[in-house]
């Protein structure tokens, strides 16, 4: 055997095929390398096909970590290079030219690099997220409304009820000393599950007593980040253009039957039976038929310039989508901010009770917590400053990312220039930036203060907030999430003291093998029942 392979290596097809191979990595590997070094733009060598973030895929550090050592070490620089393991990506560090880049110039960097066939992945193609240039656009527009102020008042009620009651069925499972210690991810998944199943579907849940649901089940397929479906994301996120050339699917066509059949016999039900709802389902059936309008005063950001009417043919799957996303961000993001809020909450009890104070002063003025409405909700400064500083200190993604539509100049301190050319990726290194001690001082602290109007201190720049993007393509359910965050938070400490308790690990150490923050050992914290 070892014979044939001799000759076949020394034989002329042999030599050939070396040759071709060496010809094709020198191609594909090396010169890829040099993509910065021809343009003058500072970067780290990369590990071969790895790229510079090999240590993350191989597990030994965080990607947060990779992106913050070189956003530190190139401090004197706008902008490096990083690759993605071969894709080189522009890595956007100064906040002036973040500003510049996500407002301002905004119309040549309009979409995320991922890119997925509407058709073949609905779930997630036909999501607002996904969605590239005009058909983004005209989406955004249609879909704002459902987003302001006033529709989220529509949809409060539906929050604090479940609230009241998952509350009722917590104090139910207490020791008899009055004591619980629960998982936090685990607990806010729950409730996450449960509120955002009420309002962008309109069907009752309690996760707390059918732990199994498929809702919940479900959910949690849908937003594991690690492992395969980790590695999914990862290579969606990378190589857009070769996952969309095989065709392969970003979630199960199992999930997305079962979340277009939850959509569609709900919207049959509601058609048939004349039945309104104030949520997302409701909205959206009002946006299919041009009914969703934006309220008088109500300050909206419109993209691409006025409020030039927009239409979209609605599909079933369109419908579906932008239902599944916001279960998405309700189901996850908002039980990663929750569960790292209660941690800090619980080991910082100075800050804890000044929240808690707050809460009673409120409830007091109100008449009890029943009574909570969105407007009082809102004017709680304390307990927004509270939830910005947990979405400073541990914000759901490491980096915002981009895709040149236009060419582009870049501009470094110096004066030096690189041109962006159409498809080239940028990335803005979030997490770094809000961890930045030139912009937030004692980054490592919790420190809620910070946010003050008042505060002693320089006014924190809203813009370096990255938590839910920054510009016209921002998160267009964060102020779904703050508030959800918020009232569960305030029913919680209602109810509840939040305590460090024996499996409660501080300082967190976060799992290396999971794109969003995650701690590595759970978010343990002890309910203690208020007296």
């Amino acid at each position: 055997m070892l014979g044939s392979l001799a000759s076949l290596l020394f034989s002329l097809e042999g030599v050939l095929l070396v040759a071709l191979l060496a010809l094709l990595y020198y191609y594909v590997v090396v010169r890829s390398t040099r993509f910065f070094a021809d343009r003058g733009v500072p970067y780290l060598p990369p590990v071969p096909l790895l790229g510079n973030g090999a240590d993350f895929i191989t597990r030994k550090r965080l990607l947060t970590d990779v992106l913050s050592d070189m956003y530190h070490r190139f401090g004197s620089h706008r902008f490096f290079g990083y690759f993605d393991f071969l894709s080189p990506i522009y890595v956007v560090r100064d906040l002036e030219l973040v500003k510049q880049i996500c407002i301002k110039d905004f119309d040549h960097f309009v979409n995320h690099r991922i890119q997925l066939d509407e058709n073949h992945d609905p779930l997630f193609g036909r999501a607002l997220f996904a969605m590239r240039d005009t058909r983004w656009r005209n989406m955004r527009t249609i879909l704002s409304p459902a987003f302001t102020g006033s529709k989220m008042r529509l949809m409060f009620g539906l929050i604090t009820s479940y609230c009241d009651g998952a509350v009722r069925t917590i104090r139910s499972e207490l020791s008899a000393d009055g004591t619980a210690e629960l998982e936090m991810k685990e607990l806010f998944r729950r409730f996450g599950n449960d509120i955002v199943a009420t309002c962008a579907f309109g069907i009752e849940i309690n996760s707390f007593r059918d732990r199994a649901n498929a809702f919940f089940t479900l959910g949690k397929e849908l937003t594991n980040l690690e492992g395969v479906q980790g590695l999914k994301f990862l290579a969606f996120s990378s190589f857009p253009r070769v996952m969309r050339a095989l065709r392969l699917r970003l979630f199960s066509a199992k999930m997305t039957s079962f979340f277009r059949h939850v959509v569609m016999d709900t919207i049959t039900q509601r058609e048939q039976r004349g039945i309104v709802r104030h949520d997302m389902i409701n909205l959206l059936m009002q946006a299919r038929k041009q009914e969703l309008r934006f309220d008088e005063n109500e300050n909206i950001e419109t993209n691409g310039g006025g409020s030039q009417k927009r239409s979209v043919d609605w599909t079933d799957d369109d419908l579906t989508a932008q239902c599944t996303v916001f279960f998405f961000g309700g189901y996850d993001t908002v039980s990663t901010l929750s569960a790292f809020m209660a941690h800090e909450l619980a080991v910082n009890p100075d800050v804890q009770e000044r929240l808690r104070d707050e809460i009673d002063r409120v409830r007091s003025t109100i008449g009890g917590a029943d009574k909570l409405n969105y407007e009082t909700l809102q004017s709680m400064r304390y307990l927004d400053m509270v939830a910005n500083e947990t979405l400073r200190k541990w914000t759901p993604a490491p980096f915002l990312d981009r895709t040149c539509t236009k060419p582009y100049m870049l501009e470094d301190y110096d004066g030096r220039r690189v041109q962006l050319q159409p498809g080239d990726g940028l990335w803005i290194p979030a997490a770094a930036i809000m961890r930045d001690p030139q912009l937030f001082p004692e980054p490592d602290r919790f420190w809620p203060e910070r946010f003050e109007p008042e505060s002693a201190g320089a006014p924190v720049d809203s813009s370096a907030m990255l938590a839910f993007g920054l510009g016209p393509r921002n998160c267009i359910g964060s102020r779904f999430a703050l508030m959800e965050t918020k009232a569960v938070f305030f029913f919680l400490l209602t109810h509840f003291l939040l305590e460090a308790g024996p499996r409660t690990q501080h300082p967190i150490r976060l799992k290396k093998s999971s794109l969003g923050p995650c701690a590595e050992k759970g978010s343990w914290i002890r309910f203690r029942l208020r007296k």
